[in-house]
């Protein structure tokens, strides 16, 4: 990270609010690519690093009393705009999502992505050899950067089989099948533990569409619009207050659901009356991915 020198840049016109949720910018500091938008006393120039851990928890403050807000997993990327505290400030470079990590969770990039984790666990072996002991797992959508060794990649925390690698899958429908029961977590994106917008965004990512956290921006941003009364769709998303889900039929809605604590399919009028007790408006939108 280097702080730029204010001569470089100049604010033509008032500052903006940005949305602080996938703009790093906060009272003392911003990342510079925002420079010319708006006003802050310093500006720092990302430093790009990954998760080098099975995974870790952003959080909406430096602390690890703070509020979980997002997910990150092996091998992903985040720019660190900050360090101090031993927390690291920035944001998740897949999704631009902001927050703070533990900075021993981090290193600088070292090797080549060899894939994204495709099944629902993959074994990391401490040793080039399924006999070996298994030493950690990554969970679903972890990316395996290193070196091949026979059919196994050399990651830092073990080996992985290839094979556990690089699976497709007919449509993000199937991903989301592949995850029922798993645990709600809040803020969770993962196969160990995952929320409403994680899901959709897991399913649709291994599937190759990228995405964004939360589910109102994947409202704003996924998809066309479904008629009114045109019949739903295997893959349709919909959306709720505050919720999101995958159809898997005209019928059936897959969704991470604090009401059951789980990754649930459930008839998809269950869902809606559901929350039409609470809400004036059951669905606010359904989307279709082309």
């Amino acid at each position: 990270m280097s702080n730029s020198p204010r001569s470089s840049f100049s604010l033509s016109g008032p500052s903006i609010t940005l949305d602080p949720r996938v703009h790093a910018v906060r009272g003392d500091l911003a990342d510079i690519a925002l420079a010319g938008q708006l006003f802050a006393p310093h500006y720092a120039r990302p430093l790009p690093m990954r998760c080098v851990v099975a995974s870790t928890m952003l959080n909406d403050a430096p602390s690890n009393d703070g509020k979980a807000i997002s997910q990150l997993l092996f091998g992903e990327e985040f720019m660190v705009v900050d360090i101090s505290g031993g927390w690291a400030w920035g944001y998740c470079r897949h999704d631009h999502y902001v927050g703070y990590l533990p900075e021993s969770t981090l290193a600088e990039p070292v090797g080549a992505p060899q894939g994204a984790v495709t099944v629902r666990s993959a074994s990391l072996y401490s040793a080039p050899d399924m006999n070996s002991a298994v030493v950690a797992t990554l969970p679903m959508g972890s990316i395996a950067f290193g070196k091949h060794d026979g059919a196994f990649i050399r990651t830092t925390l073990g080996f992985v089989h290839e094979g556990a690698l690089n699976g497709s899958f007919p449509d993000h429908a199937a991903v989301a099948e592949t995850l029922i029961d798993t645990p709600y977590v809040w803020g969770g994106r993962s196969s160990d533990g995952i929320d409403c917008s994680g899901l959709v965004q897991l399913a649709l990512a291994l599937t190759g569409t990228s995405a964004p956290r939360d589910s109102d921006q994947q409202q704003d941003a996924l998809g066309t619009e479904i008629e009114p009364n045109a019949p739903l769709m295997r893959g349709d998303i919909i959306f709720f207050p505050g919720h999101v889900g995958i159809m898997t039929d005209a019928d059936k809605l897959l969704h991470a659901t604090m009401h059951f604590g789980r990754l649930v399919l459930e008839p998809l009028a269950d869902v809606v009356a559901r929350i039409s007790a609470e809400y004036p408006v059951g669905i606010l939108a359904r989307k279709r991915i082309s």
